[in-house]
């Protein structure tokens, strides 16, 4: 079973200059460590409740009274002064009995983002827009016909033309010399019609 999600935080930032606040002053000024306490709790109470926000009904001023050891009626009138104070929202209150606030909001959004998990910088692509070239990987040879591409096939055609240019010539040079060769050899009719003169001059040369 999945485990459910966490809706509060487990911690919330307070600022060191906390007590310089003229609002915190006026709500010492009034109701002494007191006031800073139920203040405190209740920030506590809703950043671990909600994240940003807390119901405030009878059972939570109990709750804080208890956890403070001071009477509901007190954690009340500290409650409604922190409301004119301006440090919880009047309308959310009025009408809803929610205790929050927008500097409350604003730190719930400020913890919420630094908990989300960040990618590291070296390979975090939106930082960079660029990715990585990949390696160079020599496949071994698998008898598979790779498909030329239009510059290589050119450079076989010309190749290929240049050889069957040589084997032309080479053709026509031995052709040129059968027939020479062929030239130096006479024909039946003339060489018996030679070998009869000769015969004719031998028979009368005693004459």
């Amino acid at each position: 079973m999945a485990r459910p999600l966490k809706k509060g935080l487990s911690y919330f930032p307070l600022d060191t200059d906390f007590l310089s606040d003229r609002k915190i002053q006026r709500l010492s000024r009034r109701y002494g460590c007191n006031g800073i306490c139920v203040y405190v709790a209740v920030l506590c109470e809703l950043y671990r409740e909600n994240g940003y926000y807390v119901s405030c009904d009878t059972d939570f001023r109990f709750d804080i009274a208890f956890t403070l050891n001071i009477s509901e009626e007190l954690v009340g009138e500290i409650l409604d002064y922190c409301i004119q104070l301006h440090l919880f929202d009047g309308n959310l209150y009025e009408y809803r009995r929610i205790l929050t606030s927008s500097s409350v909001q604003r730190r719930y959004r400020e913890v919420f983002r630094r908990n989300q998990p960040r990618i590291l910088p070296e390979l975090d692509l939106s930082e960079t827009g660029d990715i990585a070239p990949e390696t160079e990987v020599i496949a071994p040879e698998t008898g598979v016909i790779v498909p030329e591409t239009p510059s290589s096939a050119a450079e076989t055609l010309e190749k290929e033309k240049e050889i069957k240019s040589k084997k032309n010539l080479i053709r026509n040079e031995h052709e040129k010399s059968i027939e020479y060769k062929l030239s130096a050899i006479p024909d039946d009719a003339s060489a018996r019609r030679a070998e009869l003169q000769r015969m004719a001059f031998d028979a009368t040369a005693g004459c």
